[in-house]
């Protein structure tokens, strides 16, 4: 159903052209600051990855509400499956998709630098801690989005509200906070933002018991986030399909 679900959202334009125009523009911005003030390749051009999945995870927002206009979100909740699997393959195809943001913030620094973004130097270790960095940035991804989409489903204007997710999450979870330390309001909050902590693995290269512990913390907040998701997807399927108190024609 996800495969399915993400063929559909790839064949809407204006998603391609969020995830591509995001992570380039970011991507040639990293290349600018490299060249005026330095700095490690690979954490610049991954920084722009990461903005480009989670800016593509935004769209999650008003996901079901397009299915919603496209009429086929009466038919997602009234299937015989569960609704809750077949709306969490509608929302799982925008953090997915948007995974497609890191090898492109690569390609596009390679072609403006014309090196290898810092990949030709790196040993085995962390390369590995770098694919298993991804993989927690998508679960992360996942967790969030899905408390988001059941949350915004319940208005007619949530595409009109991704934007408001986009700059509070990076600031929150101390993306651009790499080279100094963010304040410490937004190191509170760190703990709380799944996004925060591959952010960490992938841009700072922490090893050890710092690493283990970021990890564990990670899928830990993950399962909070889930188990949130849940409530509020089953609390809108209430409304739906009891109550009728929530129009999904």
């Amino acid at each position: 159903m996800t495969w399915f679900q993400i063929r559909q959202y790839i064949s809407v334009p204006y998603f391609i052209q969020m995830m591509a125009f995001s992570t380039a523009g970011v991507t040639l911005l990293q290349v600018l600051a490299y060249h005026a003030w330095g700095g490690d390749p690979r954490t610049m051009w991954m920084r722009a990855g990461i903005i480009g999945v989670w800016t593509t995870s935004t769209s999650a927002a008003g996901i079901l509400g397009f299915e919603r206009y496209k009429g086929t979100l009466v038919h997602l909740v009234s299937a015989r499956i569960n609704p809750l699997r077949a709306l969490a393959a509608v929302v799982s195809a925008a953090a997915t998709f948007g995974l497609a943001a890191i090898p492109l913030a690569w390609a596009i620094w390679s072609l403006a630098t014309w090196s290898t973004g810092g990949l030709g130097v790196m040993s085995i270790g962390s390369l590995l801690r770098g694919m298993f960095g991804i993989i927690l940035l998508w679960v992360s991804c996942l967790s969030i989005t899905f408390v988001v989409a059941a949350l915004f489903v319940l208005t007619p204007n949530a595409i009109a509200y991704e934007e408001l997710l986009l700059q509070p999450v990076l600031v929150l979870s101390g993306i651009l906070f790499t080279q100094q330390r963010p304040p410490a309001i937004v190191e509170w909050f760190e703990y709380l933002i799944p996004l925060a902590f591959p952010a960490r693995v992938l841009l700072t290269g922490v090893h050890g018991t710092a690493l283990v512990f970021d990890v564990v913390w990670a899928l830990g907040v993950c399962a909070i986030w889930f188990a949130a998701a849940g409530f509020a997807g089953r609390s809108v399927l209430v409304r739906v399909r009891k109550t009728a108190t929530l129009e999904v024609i």
